[in-house]
């Protein structure tokens, strides 16, 4: 059959038309006269006209032929007979794309996903001829620096690469598909093979292939040929651990920290299992979940209290055969003895509870045995240029009008070298201090604050004439938006464990957020709270009061558990608040700008040491990249001797949703096989825009039939272009010779003045009279 590689140069047959609608605007209609005396002309006229017509309308044809072959030769038409092959034989250049990810660990009667695609990939590499075609190898592995290629100029040794095929083993990652396909078809094209194939040897796992972004650059037609070979399990039964939800952003010594994992089943028949939670590596506690059905969740609870601080870590287990690297989810992070805090404060009074920090310190120091973890030195504003800042993991000013020169560089170099703060605002503060002390661009960092102050918004001075009246709290604005992904907010997304509905502000400041994350908004679009990097540290900017000023917020249910947990997170070290790292992901690693860049050493799950390396992120100038295994890396100190800090990395989630692209693009599995190859071709084409030449092998065995029937072909267009050339020389050369024979004005004398007295100065009588 015929195909075009670009299609849409097919409008151009269009052009066709125009010699024609030409032809036909200068045709002129004659009207038939017979004279006696001419008769004798007739028959030699006729014939002359005759082949004159022939002539024109052989000149019309070229003119045609040469647009429509024209636009033909641009559309690019390849011919796949049935029964022939003319491009076997050429030179070939295959890249095999190998997916090694995690869900290719995959066990099904005994046999990995991973093996078949190598057992695949060595029927392909026998089939090539040593020293004529060439082959490459690109993992579809996801990892932060993009996919990896083995074989980075295609080979034609074939021994080197059977081995690299052999040796190759599951990874602990996530998948990335489209990163793959896209570099190995950047491979093919570089060859100057006259056959140019890319083969995809994976589970094709739906999750693995990410829509392409604004910045991705489509390929104009690509004539490489894609081979997508399905090595899925025909039935599915797993059970993994997805996540890790803590009920407080930071656990401390003698409370009870709550852990809920959450386990995903998927499978015809519902499974039951044991679920078991490890500490520092001994098991502490354990779970039986019954009967989880296919596409539900469940989320156990345990419960454990730390009799010790500092780092602490550890995990929790199912059991499953199946697909055993996403069994286990691993956590890490450092336990408070206690926590000294300090709290400036902006607006005090004798009277407790019309003091600035009232609401705030009853909230921190609150506790079930009247003993707190939390111990929180109250100061003026006056006193921080004189304190001793290092002593405190967090600060936290509240309403503060403004602070001295030497107090805002103190607590610039204070937050740059780890520590963080928390900031309230107010009817004191004074913006334009703010504004060109904390948020100017010629500050540090770009300033402490994470945002421009801009106005406060609502009634501020309804809200201080009336701070009890209850009418008045609805009047202006409430919580609308959180971030439920950031590690201090994650727990209010279950409503059961508080509800943030309730909270009203009667006014706030209006904030500029720029380039800072914003946690939480409200129902007017204006930040409620925002947080900004700051070299080590971080820092933390609510929009209202931390007293009932503003906002019912300090009276609400939800304020005890917000302010622990966001205080939690601020007190932490600087890496435990980065949350969670999938494997393949490069750990940022905090850094202060007073410091140099230090050497630092991280441990490995294995046991091995690796080294955190430069990046060209200026804002986060030390990373490690090396995260391709699961389970708890430690950094450790310069003397090597301790651990500074412990960091968890776990598996991509999404490679758990064992649901396939075939599938999907299929639907009703009761549909026949062509048409179900045809729809899931249709889908691949989709998701590779600009790729015609797409084919779906659904059964492994079949790909070496698949691939030559998808290489038999003739690409025509250089043959049509040959054709266009010569159509092109032929027709200036055939209109002139019309011109010259039968419109050019021949002698005066070459004609009889009896012709020219008859009326018969005609260019047939020309010719007649020439010869």
């Amino acid at each position: 059959m015929f195909t075009f590689l670009s299609p849409l140069f097919l409008i151009g047959l269009l052009a066709a038309a125009i010699p024609l609608i030409i032809h036909f605007s200068r045709s002129r209609r004659t009207k038939k006269m017979r004279f006696s005396t001419t008769r004798f002309f007739t028959d030699q006229f006729l014939r002359s006209y005759r082949m004159s017509r022939l002539k024109e309308l052989l000149l019309l044809a070229c003119r045609m032929a040469l647009c429509a072959l024209l636009a033909t030769a641009l559309a690019r038409p390849l011919f796949l007979p049935k029964g022939q092959s003319f491009l076997i034989g050429g030179s070939r250049c295959l890249v095999l794309v190998i997916d090694n990810s995690a869900s290719m660990g995959y066990t099904e009667n005994g046999v990995t996903l991973l093996e078949r695609a190598k057992a695949t990939a060595r029927q392909l590499i026998d089939e090539l001829r040593p020293g004529e075609d060439s082959v490459s190898v690109v993992l579809a592995s996801r990892r932060d620096a993009g996919p990896e290629v083995l074989l980075t100029q295609p080979t034609a040794d074939m021994g080197d690469a059977l081995q690299t095929i052999n040796s190759l083993q599951v990874a602990a990652l996530g998948t990335d598909l489209r990163g793959a396909v896209t570099r190995a078809e950047a491979i093919a094209l570089a060859s100057a093979a006259q056959s140019k194939e890319v083969y995809m040897l994976s589970d094709l796992q739906d999750s693995g292939w990410e829509l392409p972004d604004d910045s991705t650059v489509t390929p104009d037609n690509s004539d490489v040929l894609f081979f997508f070979v399905s090595v899925r399990p025909k039935t599915v039964s797993n059970l993994a651990v997805t996540a890790i939800q803590y009920a407080a952003a930071r656990p401390m010594v003698g409370v009870p920290f709550s852990l809920r994992p959450h386990v995903a089943g998927q499978g015809e028949q519902a499974r039951s299992c044991e679920i078991r939670l490890y500490v520092d590596g001994q098991k502490v506690a354990e779970r039986h979940l019954e009967k989880l059905q296919d596409g539900r969740w469940a989320v156990p609870r345990f419960t454990h209290t730390f009799a010790t601080g500092g780092w602490h870590s550890g995990y929790v287990e199912v059991q499953d055969e199946n697909l055993t690297l996403d069994d286990r989810r691993y956590f890490a992070f450092e336990v408070l003895d206690s926590v000294r805090l300090l709290a400036i404060n902006g607006a005090p009074s004798q009277v407790p509870r019309l003091d600035e920090l009232f609401f705030l310190k009853t909230a921190l120091t609150a506790s079930a045995d009247g003993k707190s973890p939390i111990d929180i030195q109250v100061d003026s504003p006056a006193a921080v240029a004189n304190l001793e800042l290092s002593k405190y993991p967090l600060a936290i000013l509240a309403n503060v009008e403004a602070l001295s020169a030497p107090a805002v560089e103190k607590l610039e170099q204070f937050v740059d070298r780890g520590g963080s703060l928390l900031i309230f605002l107010g009817d004191k503060i004074d913006r334009n201090f703010y504004n060109q002390n904390m948020a100017a661009a010629t500050r540090m960092h770009g300033g402490l604050l994470p945002g421009r102050l801009l106005a406060v918004e609502g009634n501020p001075a309804a809200a201080e004439s009336k701070p009890d009246d209850p009418k008045a709290e609805d009047k202006f604005a409430f919580v609308a938006n959180v971030d439920y992904e950031h590690p201090a907010l994650s727990a209010f997304q279950d409503s059961r464990f508080a509800n943030l509905a309730g909270v009203r502000f009667k006014a706030l400041w209006g904030i500029d957020p720029g380039s800072s994350a914003v946690l939480m908004k409200a129902n007017t679009g204006s930040p409620l709270l925002c947080e900004k990097a700051f070299g080590k540290g971080r820092v933390v900017l609510f929009a209202s009061t931390c007293d009932r000023d503003w906002t019912n917020f300090p009276v609400r249910p939800a304020f005890l558990p917000w302010i622990h947990r966001l205080v939690g997170y601020l007190a932490q070290e600087p890496l435990g608040r980065q949350g969670f790292f999938a494997t393949g992901d490069a750990v940022t690693l905090p850094v202060s700008i007073a410091e140099r860049l230090p050497q630092v050493l991280v441990k490995k799950p294995d046991g091995s040491l690796g080294n955190a390396t430069m990046s060209n992120d200026p804002v986060h100038p030390l990373v490690f990249a090396d995260t391709a295994q699961v389970g708890i890396y430690s950094l450790l100190s310069a003397d090597k001797q301790e651990t500074a800090a412990l960091f968890a990395v776990n598996l991509d989630s999404y490679e758990s949703d064992l649901t396939y692209l075939d599938d999907v693009f299929a639907g009703d599995d009761a549909i026949q096989p062509a048409e179900r190859q045809a729809k899931i071709e249709a889908g691949l084409k989709e998701l590779l825009p600009g790729r015609p030449l797409v084919s779906y092998v659904g059964d492994a065995a079949s790909v070496l039939d698949m691939s030559h029937d998808a290489r038999r072909g003739f690409k025509l267009w250089d043959l049509v272009l040959w054709v266009v050339l010569v159509i092109a020389l032929f027709e200036p050369w055939l209109a002139n010779r019309i011109s010259v024979r039968h419109y050019a004005r021949p002698r005066e004398d070459a004609l009889s003045p009896r012709v020219v007295s008859r009326g018969l100065d005609t260019p047939l009588a020309r010719e007649e009279a020439t010869r």
